[in-house]
């Protein structure tokens, strides 16, 4: 991981989101994977170009574990968007390998959602501008919920159905070590006690095998972020999950980048 540089905001003041409204795009695994190709290389191409310049001339530094967040600073500015907002659900560390930490840095403010009571002072101390929850996503109407905290704490997670399968994937390196209770808060109330009700600008998705249930409790017909990044790989494998980008395409988004790990959706009505 590079380390932290300060940088400044993209000159590029927002205009209009008007375009054509688009239907659902079709989407296929091999348009998948195509953009899956295309995403590697524009990280390998900042890699190259942080490498061969000299850092002091404007050269952008990632905090995101592939340069997600480059990939999607480089969207709103081909857009001439801003991001002024942003929600992280499985933010993780407040800095390293954090796909919303460069927009902080440059002036964009948001939530971050992270249910590992380990990390919640170390969120608040490194970023104190932004609101920290420490709760879980719920999509039904429980209250609070089983999270299965595990010798990797990266791969904690609310869905047992992911837990039970650490331990196979793992060769046995990963297990689960206790199970504890989490508040659990909907995202629509989220977006209304911390957003004034709207969509943030970006969204970053990462909670381990609970991605398509959150997705499906947004309401897209009224709340559409700009732009969504959300995990796609099965944890401990090299395998995909393609049901939430499936599930996002459905609703009118469509994949405009991907890393290893994750895949980056556009709102197809800014295209």
């Amino acid at each position: 991981m590079a380390s932290p540089i300060p940088s400044t905001p993209d000159p590029i003041p927002p205009t209009p989101e008007a375009a054509n409204e688009q239907g659902p795009p079709k989407f296929s695994k091999r348009q998948f994977l195509v953009g899956a190709v295309a995403g590697g290389c524009v990280v390998q191409s900042a890699q190259w170009i942080a490498a061969s310049l000299d850092p002091t001339e404007g050269v952008h530094r990632s905090f995101a574990q592939s340069g997600e967040d480059l990939i999607v600073n480089h969207i709103f500015v081909s857009l001439r968007l801003v991001v002024r907002s942003y929600l992280d659900i499985g933010a993780w560390e407040p800095i390293k390998s954090n796909n919303t930490y460069w927009f902080y840095r440059n002036g964009a403010r948001g939530v971050l959602v992270e249910p590992n009571p380990d990390l919640t002072a170390r969120l608040r101390d490194a970023r104190p501008k932004d609101t920290v929850l420490p709760v879980g996503i719920g999509v039904s109407s429980e209250k609070e919920a089983d999270y299965y905290r595990t010798t990797e704490p990266s791969w904690n997670t609310f869905d047992k159905e992911t837990a039970d399968t650490y331990s196979k994937v793992s060769g046995g390196k990963i297990t689960v070590k206790e199970v504890i209770k989490v508040p659990l808060m909907n995202i629509n109330d989220v977006f209304t006690q911390n957003f004034n009700g709207e969509a943030p600008d970006y969204i970053s998705l990462d909670v381990e095998g609970f991605e398509v249930p959150i997705l499906k409790s947004i309401n897209f017909e009224k709340l559409r972020p700009k732009v969504i990044c959300v995990e796609t790989l099965v944890g401990g494998t090299t395998k995909q999950k393609l049901e939430s980008v499936e599930l996002l395409t459905s609703k009118g988004y469509v994949l405009r980048g991907a890393t290893f790990p994750n895949s980056i959706l556009v709102d197809g009505k800014l295209l």
